[in-house]
This record gives structure tokens, sequence and C-alpha cells, in this order.
């Protein structure tokens, strides 16, 4: 199973290698949500509407236990590399999202030289 903690760290550190303790804790709690929202997307996606409800309210009620992994596995076919896929897509967005960012608005270049 994937550690999202250590996943969200390696891929902010990716970003902005030089960050700083506070920093880094600071965009991990910000993006752990964010990442939770494209994981239960992409799983609500994948299970018809009547599993997708159940799935959503059993959450709310229970988070992930032990049931909600076996019935996610029982109804998507190599749950593991789907989980995998989801975090690499989601990597290789925040990562070209943050050069994007860094592009826009990072420090500006003296242009008088």
């Amino acid at each position: 199973m994937i550690d999202t903690d250590t996943f969200i760290e390696q891929m902010i550190i990716k970003a902005v290698p030089d960050i700083d303790d506070d920093g880094l804790d600071m965009m991990i709690e910000d993006t752990k949500p964010v990442l939770y929202d494209r994981v239960m997307t992409h799983i609500v996606g994948k299970i018809d509407e009547k599993d997708g409800q159940w799935f959503l309210d059993i959450l709310e009620k229970k988070w992930v236990t032990p049931e909600v992994a076996d019935y996610l596995k029982s109804k998507i076919p190599d749950f593991q590399d789907f989980l995998e896929k989801v975090y690499d897509d989601f990597e290789t967005m925040y990562l070209k999202e943050f050069q994007n960012f860094a592009k826009e608005f990072g420090p500006e270049k003296d242009s008088e030289a």
C-alpha cells in the first residue's frame, strides 16, 4: 500500500528541493485533501453508481476500513496498480503545475544586465 504522507513529501521535495521543514509541513497538509479528492473521484468513476454511493456513505462514517479496502479490491481489477497510477498521474500533474506556477510567478530575472 502507498504511504500517502511519504508520497506527498517526496513529491513536494522534487518540486521545491530547498524547502524548509515548516514550508514542507504546510504544503503536505495543503496537498493531502487535493490528492484525497483525486483518488476518490477516480474510485467512484470505476464503480457503478449504487456502489459509488455506498462507498461515499461508508467513508463518511468509518473512513477506510479493511472492509472498504476488500470491497474496492473486489470491484476494481488490479486495485493496487490502479491506485499507483492515480498517484503517479497526480504527481505528474502536480510537478507540471508547480513548474508553470514558478515560471509565471517566480522571481523575476534582472532585465538590466
